[in-house]
């Protein structure tokens, strides 16, 4: 496999979806007792990484770090070290969605209600899906551990966290050897979208790469997360225009073929 990609001390493999897919069936063919983390890591999550030593440690051990946001594309081609293509959090879920042999997929996030209301639409809409399970993201530290027991108590193979980054990371780091699944995502609002909750930006913004601009407008409240994101892209220009003046590059041009 090419050499990783570093943006910001977080290693970017070059994975696509085809490969992360073969990632997860691998993972699924694991009977260890070990939940592998699997991460959807976007600039935003890169920027909170940068002031907080603990999460950067569960980025650099996730077993699957896929880059989830134009973003991360972008910061990669400003390195001269192109990432494939981005592999998001939709692409996976719907991938064990319609997975066959299905697996046992646990729904943890969203507010109460939402885990619900997207398992009876995935019921609906993807025959033969297993949910073996679901619960909400609102609790606190003193209920973790029945939460946990409840989790393994259902016997998932995969567990989808929808509770928002770094928490539902940390959860599951946490408790990884409690769990009892073979992996687990953080999916994000991925189970907002399967209860009908939020909607995906449209195709025409998800192909120009402004799925973010889409979400700030729907919803204004995610206006500081993305000063994370402006402060990200700043970096990362900086880093490149510095790069490019640095006499030990020169001739190099890591950005022509992009111009």
């Amino acid at each position: 496999m090419p050499p990783e990609v570093n943006i910001m001390s977080v290693e970017f493999y070059p994975v696509t979806k085809a490969g992360a897919f073969r990632s997860l069936d691998w993972m699924l063919s694991r009977d260890d007792g070990r939940t592998r983390l699997v991460v959807t890591a976007n600039p935003i999550m890169v920027m909170t990484a940068q002031r907080d030593p603990s999460f950067k440690e569960i980025l650099e051990k996730a077993d699957l770090l896929v880059p989830d946001g134009i973003g991360i594309l972008w910061a990669a081609r400003k390195k001269g070290r192109p990432l494939p293509e981005r592999v998001t959090g939709v692409d996976l879920t719907h991938y064990l969605l319609r997975r066959r042999p299905a697996p046992r997929i646990y729904l943890l996030g969203g507010k109460p209600g939402v885990a619900e209301r997207a398992y009876r639409n995935i019921e609906k809409e993807t025959p033969g899906a297993r949910i073996c399970g679901t619960r909400h993201g609102y609790f606190g530290p003193d209920e973790e551990p029945a939460v946990v027991q409840g989790i393994r108590a259902a016997r998932p193979d995969v567990i989808l966290a929808g509770m928002g980054s770094p928490r539902q990371e940390k959860f599951i780091w946490r408790n990884r050897d409690k769990l009892g699944a073979k992996a687990a995502i953080g999916v994000g609002g991925v189970l907002d979208i399967l209860a009908g909750e939020s909607k995906r930006a449209p195709e025409v913004f998800q192909r120009a790469g402004l799925e973010w601009l889409y979400r700030l407008v729907m919803e204004p409240k995610r206006l500081r997360a993305d000063l994370k994101l402006i402060e990200f892209f700043i970096k990362i220009q900086v880093e490149a225009a510095l790069k490019k003046d640095d006499p030990a590059d020169a001739g190099e041009g890591p950005d022509d073929e992009y111009r």
